[in-house]
């Protein structure tokens, strides 16, 4: 036992040990990532991401399948990273107030840049509204709003200019109504971009101004181009040739040198300069390799299609596993339902019986009590002609068992309403009823109309009344009537008519108010024995 004890507590501190070792490590490398620092040769989040899938919470499953596709992303394993991202996002619970929205819009946003790379704007633009509708929820201002202007270059991409200047424009201003003017400024080249294409020169000028006013020397480089484009396109081609040669000197970024060749190439042909236009046309499609560019757009298909289908593979994944869990829980809900139905069953059955044998007991005694105060009232008849003494002494006797058979009536009766007839207390019928009541048994109809017949042979006037069509009793409240009349129990009662006291409380509420116009129950009975 000792032993046993010993290894689990070893196996305990294995564990705890191992669990802080891969938390480190999930902290560690999400501090690189953060600080972007490249993570192409991180080797342990393979071992993180599997430790997490097991023991994690969803919020770790989700960052350690993030880091995971951060470490695919740098090595340029761009299925893989889609997977890992996509994977990350599937770990998110939207519905629970605790989600980790921050991370969550960062997962998107990694997936829009990976699609932005691979020329898939439409899936881009999925990503990226996913990007901006949870940073929004995190209440991350600025990279909902950065996010949001990422928006205008997938518009670019498919060539819908309009709505990337409305995404474009739009972005600016909630930049410049939160603050940020400087990222405001960073993102004005899509609007220049799109009015110089749109030969809107005078627009194309005012944002270059306000944008050439804010720019570092990266950002000014970047402007010869557009300027070049811009006098180009006014005319002014000296200028235009000046600011192209600009962005040739000072740019080694292929897209730049590019957009050079291009503009010399243009101004040299509207020269005529023929050398000049041989010259940039050839160095233009050498910097513009259309069969390097074949290749990539190729690689672009089988991406995107890898992702598709990755995509089909997963949701069909998602679905046979859902549809395994609600099989699942239907069974599940089916086994507790027919528990908790048969302890139910069982506990309402036990009630039943318990009240059952408790009404039994109550009736019996009440029989026994009844009897007893009918022999004693025969003695106290037969002593008329003996001693004084004697007669108090069965006077006492009577007075004693009223009070014990009163404890069973709701309503106890007055003294002179127990001096009941005797000979109706002694017919087999009406010991019979008594004897159904503790047995808890509910007479036939043979039965109650025999003895009903019987009591109005005994007591026409009262039966008359109580059966009057004006009166508008019903039969069980006739019989209600009788069986108060002959000092039967409301327990009693409620046992021939098989229903709660209640229900012959509500019974005799209902004879009170039709027969005496009196509210409630409480009064009937001292009514009934007036009758």
């Amino acid at each position: 036992m000792k032993q046993l004890l010993t290894i689990f507590v070893l196996l305990c501190v294995l564990s705890a040990c191992k669990s802080r070792q891969m938390k480190d490590e999930l902290h560690r490398v999400d501090s690189l990532n953060q600080n972007d620092v490249s993570l192409d040769t991180i080797t342990t989040m393979q071992d993180v991401v599997e430790y997490f899938d097991t023991w994690g919470s969803n919020d770790e499953k989700m960052i350690s399948h993030y880091l995971l596709g951060r470490v695919f992303q740098d090595q340029h394993d761009i299925p893989r990273a889609l997977r890992c991202f996509r994977e990350a996002a599937s770990f998110a619970d939207t519905t629970d107030e605790d989600c980790n929205y921050l991370r969550l819009s960062r997962v998107y946003g990694q997936m829009a840049e990976l699609f932005n790379q691979q020329r898939a704007p439409r899936l881009e633009l999925e990503a990226e509204n996913n990007a901006v509708k949870y940073a929004w929820k995190a209440k991350d201002t600025l990279n909902a709003i950065i996010f949001y202007s990422y928006l205008d270059g997938a518009y670019h991409m498919l060539n819908e200019m309009d709505s990337a200047l409305y995404y474009n424009q739009s972005a600016v201003q909630m930049l410049k109504d939160y603050g940020y003017h400087e990222y405001a400024a960073g993102i004005l080249p899509m609007s220049i971009d799109i009015y110089l294409r749109k030969k809107d020169y005078q627009r194309a000028k005012l944002i270059m101004d306000e944008f050439e006013k804010s720019i570092t020397l990266q950002d000014k480089d970047m402007l010869y181009g557009y300027k070049g484009l811009y006098y180009e396109g006014m005319g002014r081609l000296d200028s235009a040739e000046y600011n192209y040669r600009q962005l040739l000197q000072n740019n080694i970024n292929n897209s730049q040198i590019e957009t050079a060749y291009k503009g010399l190439l243009s101004i040299y042909h509207q020269k005529g300069i023929i050398d000049s236009v041989t010259k940039y046309a050839n160095l233009y499609c050498e910097t513009n390799d259309s069969a390097s560019f074949s290749h990539s757009a190729d690689a672009i298909t089988r991406a995107q299609a890898l992702y598709n289908y990755e995509e089909s593979e997963r949701i069909a994944e998602q679905k046979t596993k859902e549809a395994d869990e609600y099989r699942r829980m239907i069974i599940y809900t089916i086994i507790i339902i027919s528990i908790v139905t048969i302890i139910t069953y069982r506990f309402i059955r036990r009630q039943e019986r318990r009240k059952r044998e408790s009404l039994m007991a109550a009736n019996v005694e009440y029989t026994s009590l009844l009897m007893q105060y009918q022999q004693v009232q025969k003695d106290l008849d037969l002593s008329k002609q003996d001693s004084n003494k004697f007669r108090e002494t069965k006077e006492m006797e009577i007075k004693a068992l009223q009070q014990q058979l009163s404890i069973y009536q709701e309503t106890p009766q007055i003294t002179e309403h127990w001096n009941i007839e005797q000979a109706m207390l002694d017919n087999p019928l009406v010991l019979n009823l008594h004897q159904m009541a503790a047995s808890a048994k509910k007479p036939s109809q043979i039965q109650w109309r025999d003895f009903r017949e019987f009591f109005e042979r005994e007591h026409p006037d009262f039966y008359y009344h109580i059966n009057n069509k004006d009166v508008m009793l019903s039969p069980q409240e006739v019989i209600t009537c009788i069986l108060i009349r002959l000092q039967f129990s409301q327990g009693e009662i409620a046992a021939l008519f098989s229903v709660s006291k209640q229900r012959v409380n509500n019974i005799k509420s209902s004879i009170n108010k039709k027969l005496f116009q009196e509210t409630g129950a409480s009064t009937l009975d001292n009514n009934i024995m007036t009758l």
